[in-house]
């Protein structure tokens, strides 16, 4: 199908979806909205299998540090028990760890090996989608035209605000990320792992890499999200996280001490279902359409996408068709997935060192109960087959 494809947004779903596109001859321009790439490595990402078995479906391997396991402590540190972060099969792709601003600049130098534009400092504030076409106007005052659009432009995407205006936006849930790195310290490496505390305020996670530096990311309660003009500096941001973090396990206050800056701060959000994944001659993908939560299956859903995505306007022979089967393929697992990011957001807090004593005492016994690696296969083994046929009654074959 001979299309030239406008792609808003150079996360990782856009780009995956422009490489894809690539691999079937199709035309795609991705409109990035920063002015640059990332310079920082960004907080840390978990990739599931899932997600790199997409990637691996239209030729592209990402390098990272591998975490097939997630060993879970209570703030005091008491071990709980192990969640499985991986597909079932020992041919899958192997879960990592890999630093959001690293993830998008492996993708984006791809996309530039292969030729494929990624233009710059496009933010995008309208666009319109005829029978025909879809043109998308900028705030430098630019516009561009092509066949079809995307919105791979986030949990405040303007493309769904345009194609359903009347669905609400994205808002805060009161959870607030931050990640960042610290400086080695006494901590041993963690290969193969990364750690899980689950405190007396909020979570926290950590990778001690070889050389005892550290990547982390801490979930933590906060009424007011941060906005872009906000000006808290490093030193402030440590001072409160020690705080949230003051009564749990010292490695947490270690590698907080150690932090280094610039700190990666991004609201933890919920998003209400849109009507639809596509109007017209534009479609979402992604975040733009659905958010998991604190899980960390958003990045490696929007691979899905753009793989399948790709697979449709491969197989049919027009957008339209394509994007009603990409929905009729896509909408039961998101959902599925979402759904399950729902039940995981909030972590129970503990407000006394009777609550934590409780969880030290009941809580290896209740993580004998969670989802094996054979029942999370759902979410960590889903394959896709680039070979096989989209078939228009929404199934391969």
């Amino acid at each position: 199908m001979a299309l030239k494809t406008l792609i808003i947004g150079g996360g990782a779903g856009g780009t995956t979806l422009a490489l894809a596109l690539h691999r079937i001859g199709v035309e795609a321009v991705v409109y990035e909205r920063d002015s640059e790439p990332p310079a920082a490595e960004g907080h840390l990402l978990s990739v599931g299998s899932n997600g790199l078995d997409a990637l691996r479906a239209i030729g592209v391997e990402l390098d990272g540090f591998p975490i097939p396991r997630l060993p879970m402590y209570s703030g005091t540190g008491k071990y709980m028990g192990t969640l499985y972060n991986n597909a079932a099969s020992d041919t899958a792709p192997t879960s990592l760890l890999i630093g959001r601003g690293k993830l998008d600049r492996t993708l984006r130098d791809l996309c530039a090996e292969r030729g494929i534009r990624v233009e710059y400092g496009k933010e995008l504030t309208s666009c319109t989608v005829t029978d025909d076409g879809a043109t998308a106007v900028f705030a430098d005052g630019t516009t561009a035209e092509g066949d079809v659009l995307v919105g791979a432009d986030g949990a405040h995407s303007r493309v769904r605000r345009s194609l359903f205006p009347q669905t609400p936006d994205a808002s805060y849930t009161g959870v607030l990320g931050l990640g960042g790195r610290s400086r080695p310290g006494s901590l041993e490496p963690t290969p193969g792992v990364c750690v899980a505390s689950f405190g007396y305020e909020g979570h926290f996670s950590y990778h001690v890499e070889a050389d005892r530096s550290v990547q982390w990311l801490a979930f933590a309660p906060r009424k007011e999200p941060v906005g872009p003009d906000d000006s808290t500096t490093v030193e402030e941001w440590k001072e409160w996280l020690l705080d949230v973090y003051d009564r749990d396990m010292p490695a947490l206050r270690e590698i907080l001490s150690d932090a280094t800056g610039p700190f990666d701060i991004r609201p933890m959000e919920r998003l209400p279902k849109p009507p639809a994944r596509h109007r017209g001659r534009a479609v979402l993908i992604g975040d733009a359409c659905a958010l998991t939560g604190r899980i960390g299956a958003g990045t490696a859903l929007a691979m899905e996408d753009a793989v399948v995505l790709a697979q449709c306007l491969r197989d049919t022979d027009s957008p339209k068709s394509a994007f009603a089967i990409y929905e009729r393929l896509r909408t039961p697992r998101v959902d599925k997935v979402v759904k399950w990011g729902e039940l995981n957001a909030k972590p129970v807090k503990v407000r006394t060192p009777w609550g934590m004593h409780l969880r030290n005492l009941f809580g290896p016994l209740l993580m004998k109960w969670m989802p094996s690696l054979v029942s999370m296969d759902w979410l960590y083994g889903h394959h896709i087959d680039w070979q096989r046929t989209v078939r228009p009654q929404g199934e391969t074959g």
